[in-house]
């Protein structure tokens, strides 16, 4: 199939809807069930039915709204795929760790997505008095020239897919420092495994960010729960507070807060922009 773009197709066999979709993951990294059911002219039921029967075959795996490709613990998606994954449920969820900030605190933003977003916030909003470290570039750009925002910005070796510094230097310099809140990105998150990562690099750091921190809170949009990678940050029992999307369940809730963890549900609103 030629036509790459969203829109009408002509009637196509259950074969050639299985390679488009196959081959919009492998150029995109995730699909949406409305682009699918508007691009074949199938019901969004008929276009669910279809991903159900590529997963049993582990050929994707589904998300809210989709599907991704298939996760392996070694898998570590682009950040041009994780900027523009989920961007509604980061937006609401840099909202509520925004609300976590107070005024003349020390906090450190990891690198990341959902980060980016509330550095953005750090930005435009009116609590000042504020010190931030990031090791990430956009994040301390995004910040330069803002009045009452100091900004440490962590070098090291610079990771260009990831627009942040890491290694030696970077992990040594953070660990001597200490943080009044500290927020962490994650791949992804489990009750079993805690919060793990592909990167060996990107664990110890984070796992020295979460030290150096009186309270680490873990941002994850809900696509990032109940899959594990390679290596494990920290387990479960030791995050002080996780701030996720409206696509969690209670039931879900509950399992994480039997294990003494804080939950923070970003409801779909809190991503407008406010008023104040």
């Amino acid at each position: 199939m030629q036509n790459e773009a969203v829109g009408k197709s002509p009637r196509v066999s259950a074969d050639e809807r299985r390679q488009y979709v196959l081959s919009l993951l492998e150029k995109k990294g995730s699909v949406s069930v409305s682009e699918l059911s508007e691009y074949f002219s199938i019901s969004e039921v008929s276009v669910r039915k279809l991903l159900v029967a590529l997963e049993n075959e582990h050929l994707l795996q589904r998300r809210w709204g989709g599907a991704v490709k298939p996760i392996r613990t070694m898998n570590e998606l682009t950040y041009q795929v994780r900027e523009a994954n989920y961007l509604p449920e980061k937006m609401a969820i840099a909202k509520s760790a925004y609300e976590c900030i107070e005024e003349g605190e020390s906090v450190y933003l990891d690198s990341g997505t959902t980060t980016f977003e509330l550095a953005k916030l750090i930005k435009t909003g009116t609590k000042r008095n504020i010190l931030v470290a990031t090791n990430a570039l956009d994040h301390a750009r995004e910040l330069v020239g803002q009045k009452d925002i100091n900004i440490i910005l962590v070098g090291g070796e610079l990771r260009h897919d990831a627009r942040a510094c890491s290694g030696y230097l970077t992990k040594d310099t953070i660990g001597q420092m200490v943080f009044d809140k500290g927020f962490v990105g994650v791949e992804h998150i489990s009750i079993e495994h805690g919060i793990t990562t592909p990167n060996m690099r990107e664990a110890e750091l984070k796992r020295t960010i979460i030290k150096s921190s009186k309270k680490s809170i873990i941002l994850a949009d809900y696509s990032k729960f109940w899959n594990d990678s390679l290596i494990q940050i920290v387990p479960a029992e030791k995050l002080y507070r996780v701030i996720t999307d409206w696509h969690i369940s209670h039931e879900e809730v509950y399992q994480y807060k039997t294990k003494g963890i804080d939950i923070i549900i970003s409801k779909a609103t809190d991503a407008a922009p406010s008023s104040d």
